[in-house]
């Protein structure tokens, strides 16, 4: 019975706006593999399952054609792996499911079914792992393969006897060099993800650590560190320690991604430069590859030692999470960093021909203004940012700045609700309403993306005016 099929689904979205997966807090801009999903697939292909990755969204499904391959297909096993943002178009496809297949086991997994459980488990049927996936996910199916008992498994909710029960979380893996490689072979159309900033195809994404040890008050990270830090608060009441992959271990998956064709990566850890020694290692191993890559970092972690090692091995970007050139805001945000390392960061960053790329996120504190909004337009015209993002915070379940808008009904809408944090606000302030927000984005994205220092530089990066239109249309 090791025959069992397994198939991995993204469905097609509800509304037309398709749910960003990886880092889970958006929509989507353009395609990023998840290797959330690919690792968990590896590890269970690795014991034997036959595993398929089916990602509608990129095959332009609409839910028609997904009744269909429901109806045709096989597999013995449906897994979805769910953000906040995905929540009702998962719970959609399975109520399709259970009219077409009846009775087959859904498995759910990320972030949003890692929060509040219960929201998925429609039925004795329905399972959701918790927190990293990797392992519970293979005890799980081993379980329903031999019919045994569920309940010694951890990180696992299900529904017994009408009874929701939910197992004890499991210690997040020690030792990430352990995993296989993300099953990269599944994708079965790698040429669509891409990601602008690179501008190179095939595409792909690494991940070389999980979690991050500071403590900002709105911080949705990547989905995977977001599901592990919920299962973890939930249960031990405080972040998971961050656990980080051998210099050894990253470079040999980039050799195997040179191998195998790719021209770029977009390493997808929460942050990326956790010391020098480590990071400096990894840029050496990657060097003669000729991989185009880029990362996040703090801004107090990078020192000119490291930038150097990292453009020296074709780093073409830095995102920085900016937030805000206000130092109160950052304060009150706990981001835990003097706003002069943010300028000093950025001014490294562009000597050493790497893109400085930033973030800023308006509402996040009741300490924001329009003043604090047009300093931090005015200093990323001073600085002369490459790239920037203006978002809307909007407070995610599971943060410390969502239960700040609940006890405060800061909340629009009464309480949280997916919307495109680039355009929509999701909150309001007595002095700075959600409509007061959203022509602040609106007009400090227009200010910043259709200056004549931006056009020149991405239309010779992106190829065309056409490419460059079709980038900022989905911003804008």
């Amino acid at each position: 019975m090791f025959n069992m099929k397994i198939t991995f689904l993204v469905p097609p979205p509800i509304d037309g706006k398709i749910p960003e997966r990886v880092s889970g807090c958006a929509y989507l801009l353009y395609y990023v593999p998840n290797i959330f999903i690919l690792s968990a697939a590896a590890v269970l292909e690795k014991e034997g399952y036959r595993i398929r990755y089916v990602e509608t969204t990129i095959k332009k499904w609409d839910r028609r054609r997904f009744l269909t391959f429901l109806g045709d297909d096989l597999s013995d096993i449906y897994c979805f792996y769910s953000v906040n943002l995905s929540r009702q178009t998962d719970i959609l496809a399975l109520k399709d499911i259970r009219k077409i297949r009846n009775t087959v086991p859904v498995i759910f997994f990320g972030p949003a079914p890692s929060d509040r459980p219960i929201e998925f488990i429609a039925d004795e049927n329905t399972y959701v792992v918790r927190g990293e996936p990797e392992y519970s996910m293979l005890e799980l199916i081993n379980s329903l393969k031999n019919r045994s008992k569920i309940i010694d498994i951890k990180s696992v909710s299900f529904r017994d006897n009408g009874e929701i029960i939910h197992t004890h979380n499991r210690k997040p893996i020690e030792d990430l060099d352990i995993l296989p490689f993300p099953a990269r072979h599944l994708i079965e159309e790698r040429n669509v993800y891409y990601n602008p900033k690179l501008g190179r195809r095939p595409f792909t994404a690494v991940c070389t650590s999980r979690g991050c040890s500071y403590r900002c008050t709105y911080c949705v990270p990547s989905s995977l560190s977001f599901s592990r830090e919920l299962e973890y608060k939930h249960h031990a009441g405080r972040k998971p320690p961050v656990r980080k992959r051998s210099p050894e271990n990253v470079i040999e998956e980039f050799t195997l991604l040179k191998l195998q064709g790719y021209r770029a990566v977009n390493v997808q850890d929460d942050q990326f430069v956790w010391g020098e020694e480590r990071t400096v290692k990894i840029c050496e191993g990657i060097r003669n590859l000729g991989i185009i890559w880029g990362c996040s970092a703090r801004s107090d972690h990078l020192n000119e030692t490291i930038v150097r090692a990292m453009a020296s091995a074709h780093c073409k970007f830095i995102d920085l999470g900016v937030e805000s050139f206000d130092q109160r805001i950052l304060d009150y945000i706990r981001k835990d960093i003097d706003v002069k390392k943010h300028e000093e960061a950025i001014n490294l960053v562009k000597r050493y021909g790497i893109s400085a790329k930033i973030n800023i996120m308006l509402g996040a504190s009741p300490l924001e203004t329009m003043t604090t909004i047009k300093k931090n337009i005015r200093e990323v015209k001073r600085l002369k940012v490459d790239q920037v993002m203006y978002n809307i915070a909007n407070p995610f379940p599971g943060t410390e700045f969502y239960q700040v808008a609940k006890e405060n009904k800061l909340f629009v809408y009464g309480d949280y609700r997916p919307v495109d944090v680039a355009k929509k606000a999701n909150i309001t302030y007595p002095h700075l309403s959600n409509t007061d927000l959203e022509k602040a984005a609106r007009r400090a994205n227009f200010t910043f993306f259709l200056t004549p220092r931006f056009i020149l530089k991405n239309v010779r990066r992106l190829g065309s005016l056409d490419s460059l239109k079709a980038m900022v249309r989905k911003l804008l």
